[in-house]
């Protein structure tokens, strides 16, 4: 449907003259083709002509606020809506897509995108789908991919403000991961808010319902003692649907705890880390045990005073924030260890969810961190010593909620900003395979460094200036997003991702988790009743 007529080009950005009766949406993909070239135009703003002097203005708005019809001669001609949009790719006559080298010519037609338009952009050549292209507020018929091997390595980053879908977007695109025909990608959970295994609520659905969940879902819980298999019923359109699920206890003992796992959450200083190590050095394995039930001053005389008797008092006080009640670190003898369970789900590219509603903030950080840890070890380790075995692994991404918390540009205290494990994985990871994926409702706060290694970038609603000015400003494609950025409803999306090969900011309509999953069961269930007739 032709739409308007080019009116004015100047370097990436062209006006068009909107064609009268037809509604343009900001966001809206458009095309102008010209001397056997397409060229594909985003657009994001309006902008009215007017010819009319200034009495006309008063003259018409006063007629109009009494009522009174106001006729204006000619227009047609003095009184028109253009729309702003900016060249985003351009398609040569073999249809082959690449970044913009020319300009369509004035008074050019510009019209909408049809389906062969959208297929020669390639936004489908990926294996995790995560949405649907959007044409303004409605979606086309072309899903959205992500290519795992090049997008995981070099991190994501997905941001927008509370109830923009964050949670929706994570769900998505687990179920992508465990739909991977040959387990090429492993993901690593760890929900805060208990809503990924079954849905935050009764009427939602989690992990758990697809039926790819009982071989590629590994489940960490409080719920059990000892690794086991949990099943868990529901019913589906009137059917009883069972999945059974491979359970392990969310348990670390203190012997599996050593200072480099407290080091590597960032919240200990350097005279603190070096007490950690003088203390595993001199007891081993009971290091932890030795800090906690010896007095500053017993710890003092025992280390040969090389270490203050504040900075002795301060560390007990965060080790033992960390460490809890002992609900998920316990001082007891253990017969097996959490972080060697998840790194074999890892293997076998399993989603690893590790469910911590009641953590405490300590808890959650120091669990988070012990296992982003030692997963980064063993792939830097296979890599450097095994790089056959190294090859065979999956992909990891590793989940960071609240991403602000642990890659801060200012620390909360006050003091230095301290390297963890995670600022060491956006910057390293990429060489072996192991990928972040930072979710957060504020990347203004996150460190700039970070936000530039994550080259995927997924921007929700986010109207926050301070937050959007910085993620416009450390991705390509999104320099004329503001406005958009600022108006998205839940759910759509500004896909940017040129590890995936896509060559500009993708407007997006994120799947609703909920529909994927019945979807899926609905194949499932026609599939159990086809083999059941078929075996009589």
């Amino acid at each position: 449907m032709k739409l308007g007529v080019v009116v004015w080009v100047e370097g990436t950005t062209v006006k068009f003259r909107v064609r009268e009766g037809v509604l343009v949406e900001r966001g809206q993909l458009v095309k102008v083709e010209d001397r056997s070239q397409k060229f594909v135009l985003r657009v994001y703003d309006f902008k009215p002509e007017s010819l009319l002097t200034p009495a006309e203005v008063a003259i018409v708005s006063k007629k109009k606020q009494e009522g009174e019809n106001a006729p204006i001669y000619d227009k047609g001609l003095r009184l028109y809506d253009t729309a702003l949009a900016t060249i985003i790719c351009q398609i040569d006559e073999d249809g082959v897509p690449h970044g913009p080298t020319g300009v369509p010519s004035l008074f050019t037609d510009v019209e909408t995108l049809d389906k062969l338009d959208l297929e020669q952009l390639n936004l489908d050549t990926g294996d995790l789908p995560i949405g649907f292209v959007r044409v303004g507020h409605k979606t086309a018929d072309i899903q959205v991919t992500l290519k795992g091997d090049k997008v995981i390595p070099h991190h994501i980053l997905v941001c927008g403000v509370t109830g923009s879908g964050k949670s929706n977007l994570g769900k998505v695109l687990a179920a992508a991961v465990m739909s991977v025909p040959e387990p090429r990608y492993s993901l690593v959970i760890f929900d805060c808010e208990s809503e990924y295994f079954s849905g935050a609520s009764h009427d939602q659905y989690g992990l758990v319902h697809l039926p790819e969940a009982e071989d590629r879902l590994f489940y960490v819980t409080g719920r059990v003692d000892e690794p086991s298999i949990v099943t868990y019923e529901f019913n589906f359109n009137g059917e009883l649907v069972e999945r059974k699920i491979l359970a392990y206890p969310l348990r670390v003992y203190y012997s599996e705890l050593n200072p480099s796992d407290f080091a590597m959450t960032g919240e200990f200083s350097s005279p603190q880390e070096e007490l950690l190590w003088l203390l595993y050095r001199r007891f081993k394995e009971n290091w932890l045990e030795k800090l906690l039930e010896l007095t500053s001053r017993e710890i003092y005389d025992l280390l040969n005073k090389l270490a203050k008797t504040s900075t002795i008092n301060v560390t007990k006080r965060k080790i033992r924030h960390m460490l809890g009640a002992g609900d998920i670190f316990v001082n007891e003898e253990g017969g097996f260890e959490l972080s060697k369970a998840i790194i074999s789900a890892i293997k076998q590219g399993k989603v690893v969810l590790v469910d911590i509603p009641y953590a405490t903030e300590g808890e959650e950080k120091l669990l988070s961190a012990m296992i982003a840890r030692k997963i980064f070890k063993v792939y830097e380790g296979l890599r450097k010593f095994d790089p056959a075995a190294w090859e065979r692994l999956p992909y990891v991404l590793i989940m960071v909620e609240e991403a602000h918390r642990y890659l801060a540009k200012h620390a909360l205290t006050g003091g230095e900003v301290r390297e963890n494990i995670f600022s060491i994985i956006s910057k390293r990871g990429r060489k072996y395979k192991v990928g972040a994926l930072y979710i957060t409702q504020m990347p203004g706060e996150i460190a700039e460094t970070v936000i530039r290694q994550a080259l995927t970038k997924i921007v929700l609603p986010l109207p926050t200036r301070p937050d959007y000015t910085k993620v416009i400003q450390y991705s390509p494609y999104l320099d004329e997003a503001e406005q958009e950025i600022k108006t998205l409803d839940r759910g759509d999306a500004l896909i940017v991702s040129p590890p995936s090969g896509l060559r500009f900011a993708v407007p997006a309509k994120i799947f609703s988790f909920e529909k994927l999953v019945e979807r899926r069961l609905r194949v499932e269930l026609d599939k159990i009743k086809m083999a059941t007739y078929s075996s009589f």
